[in-house]
């Protein structure tokens, strides 16, 4: 078996990518910085495209490349488009929305459904407790209620 081969090979298995096999990737489309909305909406493309293969099939080199790919992407969309910041009884709010809950089924975090409806409008801050006890519930980060 030829070297060359035997590095794809075991490049494959064990995850490892070698930096010929990533320059061949990336020579079509070698991966740079975004700065247009146009070059946003090109490398967009490329990483739906890279996406759309299945990635079972995705060899460690095209996986590497598509995660360069999504890191380019998401600088530039962390600087044109960040994400506003939402209030804690929003996140609660809209959680609640999405798990078709009412404020008696979170009594057992707050205590009485009067307590609920204070954290739902504003009127009193979330506990430690309370904040684990919802990221807990709803499978999220503590710090979605901070």
């Amino acid at each position: 078996m030829e070297r060359n081969a035997l590095m794809r090979m075991r490049a494959r298995r064990a995850g490892t990518i070698t930096q010929a096999a990533y320059k061949r990737v990336a020579a079509t489309r070698p991966p740079r910085a975004i700065h247009t909305q146009q070059d946003y909406r090109h490398w967009k493309g490329v990483l739906a495209s890279l996406m759309s293969e299945a990635e079972a099939k995705m060899k460690s080199a095209e996986a590497a490349y598509a995660e360069t790919v999504a890191l380019l992407i998401e600088a530039y969309e962390k600087r044109h488009h960040p994400l506003a910041r939402v209030s804690p009884p929003d996140v609660l709010a809209e959680l609640m929305a999405a798990h078709n809950l009412k404020q008696k089924e979170l009594v057992d975090i707050f205590g009485s459904e009067a307590a609920v409806s204070y954290a739902l409008n504003g009127k009193r801050n979330l506990t430690v407790e309370q904040i684990r006890g919802l990221a807990a519930k709803f499978r999220v980060s503590p710090g979605l209620f901070i």
